[in-house]
């Protein structure tokens, strides 16, 4: 196995190799497609299990939610936090790899821009994951905001940077890109205009309290940020059909 460069993860004494089509973390071998997996798969087991958590629990105040209400203190909240924080930590390794392998292809620019997003992504979703709304909800409404629409711009830019991208890769990320974009206008506007309608933005108030006031928006928002996750969680899903690509031809 041919190492092509490594990390020192500074005083943890921790080596990190780039190897091919993987890394070795502490001398044990991580596949592109266990990173890859990772960083789809457990975002979108973890979310709708909290969600579970908290509807049978009894805790949700009304159906629809918004998926951070999930993040509600009890065993839902756990599950959320070290399922995000574990996501947005493995997707900044995955960008960081796409960016590695895809470089020996083409220098473009652009695949520089798509490491900077999926950097930002990855760190702002693990952040989001400590930020709860209940007690935090001005820093998870920016960090939110940001995995949003900095993870939609990571789909779209990688999808013009990939070369030679898989074309089942290429299709799927063309549907899930045009659901994102269509599911985070529609959950927008319907926020916006609910929050418009109020005497006070509501970060002051308390954060049921202000969500029950506007739950009649929320019944739409909510189902188009469940849309909107599942866009940006087929749009990571996508990037695994180009790594398999990748790897064939690299084996080939």
């Amino acid at each position: 196995m041919k190492v092509i460069d490594r990390l020192h993860t500074g005083r943890l004494g921790v080596t990190v190799k780039n190897a091919g089509n993987g890394i070795i973390v502490a001398g044990k071998f991580i596949p592109d497609r266990i990173i890859i997996r990772t960083s789809w798969l457990l975002p979108a087991t973890t979310v709708p299990f909290a969600m579970l958590i908290h509807i049978i629990s009894g805790n949700s105040r009304d159906f629809p939610f918004f998926i951070s209400e999930a993040d509600y203190p009890g065993l839902e909240q756990l599950v959320f936090t070290v399922g995000l924080a574990v996501s947005g930590l493995v997707q900044m390794v995955f960008a960081y790899r796409m960016w590695q392998e895809y470089r020996r292809i083409s220098r473009s620019k652009l695949l520089d821009l798509a490491l900077c997003c999926g950097l930002f992504t990855g760190a702002n979703l693990f952040i989001m994951s400590f930020a709860d709304m209940y007690d935090h909800l001005a820093l998870h409404i920016i960090t939110a905001s940001l995995v949003f629409q900095v993870g939609l711009l990571w789909a779209v830019i990688s999808h013009f940077a990939i070369p030679n991208a898989n074309r089942r890769g290429k299709n799927l990320r063309r549907l899930s890109i045009g659901l994102s974009i269509t599911s985070y206008i529609v959950m927008t506007q319907a926020i916006v205009r609910a929050f418009s309608d109020l005497d006070d933005y509501g970060l002051e108030d308390d954060t049921i309290f202000t969500l029950d006031r506007i739950q009649e928006a929320i019944d739409v928002a909510a189902f188009a940020e469940y849309a909107l996750f599942v866009g940006l969680i087929l749009c990571l899903y996508s990037f695994e059909q180009d790594f398999i690509a990748l790897s064939n031809s690299t084996e080939e």
